[in-house]
């Protein structure tokens, strides 16, 4: 009797046992290839995600000059050269690529192509600027730099206001900022006397295509995506300013741009044997920039910084290396 109840018992224990297992407390350890084996198969996902590519940023929103001054009590000079200089900044920020519209704009110009966009004497802008400056209406001084042994003027800067209720102010910043290198620009012919000298009669389309050119670039009047010789870009600024380009180039002539761009730094720091090294420095800029990232906006930061340094610093003897360096 007894012997059969624990007969039954021990097939009901065996029989639980089967139907929901446990491992023994010391029972030996799985090989990795069943522990990493997965429970269900892998499926492939039939939407692949999308790469990011760059995309041209939605346009900033733009007050119109009527809406933020009184126009009316102008006189026509004075408002043509206000609408050229609004105009201008509107495209300079754009250029410039910020996130935001901002309160005011800081560019660098010729009073002499300015007075032949606009038809007249450069001293007839002079006195039209003293009048929107007395109203408030924008801010302007003269520019002066170094050049040679010399202290020249070599433009004039200007803050125009884009919002309302601002009077535009140039600060110390403003005023001591580098915005050209003139013996640089003295040697490449880039100068508002050469523009002026040029044979062509420009029309009022072109006019305000230089001045927007020099307004992004101080000093040149010419595209540097042009093929000519003269106006390609020679200088270690000019490729700064023109790094933005390669997200407006079509994919077909980006890889020239980048050539351009690297055979130029090699000719500027005198390091002509590292040009496929310069190449690679612009692509990977480049790179990062389509990732999302501001790889160009490093790059031009990280040449914009050795410029300066090449002029401030005289016992700077090989400036590839140091770009090289900081780029690490």
């Amino acid at each position: 009797m007894h012997s059969h109840s624990f007969t039954e018992a021990i097939a009901r224990a065996r029989a639980a046992v089967l139907a929901q297992p446990h491992p023994a407390p010391h029972s030996a350890p799985k090989p990795p290839a069943a522990l990493l084996a997965p429970t269900a198969p892998t499926q492939r996902p039939t939407d692949l995600p999308t790469p990011r590519v760059w995309q041209r940023p939605a346009p900033l929103p733009v007050i119109p000059l009527e809406l933020l001054h009184d126009l009316a009590q102008l006189e026509r000079g004075p408002r043509q050269l206000l609408e050229l200089l609004h105009r201008l900044a509107v495209d300079t920020a754009h250029a410039r690529a910020y996130k935001v519209m901002p309160s005011e704009v800081t560019l660098h110009q010729s009073q002499e192509l300015l007075a032949a966009a606009l038809g007249c004497h450069r001293v007839t802008v002079w006195r039209w600027t003293q009048v929107l400056k007395a109203a408030g209406l924008l801010d302007a001084r003269k520019h002066y730099t170094t050049s040679g042994k010399a202290t020249r003027a070599d433009g004039t800067v200007y803050a125009v206001a884009l919002k309302e209720g601002i009077r535009p102010r140039l600060r110390y910043a403003d005023l001591a900022h580098q915005w050209r290198d003139l013996d640089a620009d003295r040697r490449a012919g880039h100068t508002a006397w050469k523009a002026l000298q040029q044979s062509s009669t420009p029309t009022e389309v072109d006019w305000y295509l230089r001045l927007k050119t020099w307004a992004v670039n101080p000093g040149q009047t010419e595209s540097p995506l042009l093929s000519d010789c003269c106006t390609a870009p020679q200088t270690v600024q000019d490729v700064t300013y023109a790094l933005p380009l390669l997200g407006e180039a079509h994919a077909s002539k980006r890889g020239e741009l980048v050539g351009m761009l690297a055979d130029a730094l090699a000719h500027a720091l005198n390091d002509p044997h590292s040009q496929r090294w310069y190449c690679r420095l612009i692509w990977n800029a480049w790179t990062v920039e389509v990732e999302g990232r501001a790889g160009l906006q490093a790059l031009a930061a990280q040449l914009a910084r050795l410029d300066i340094d090449r002029r401030e610093w005289e016992d700077l003897r090989n400036p590839a290396a140091l770009l090289a360096a900081r780029m690490r």
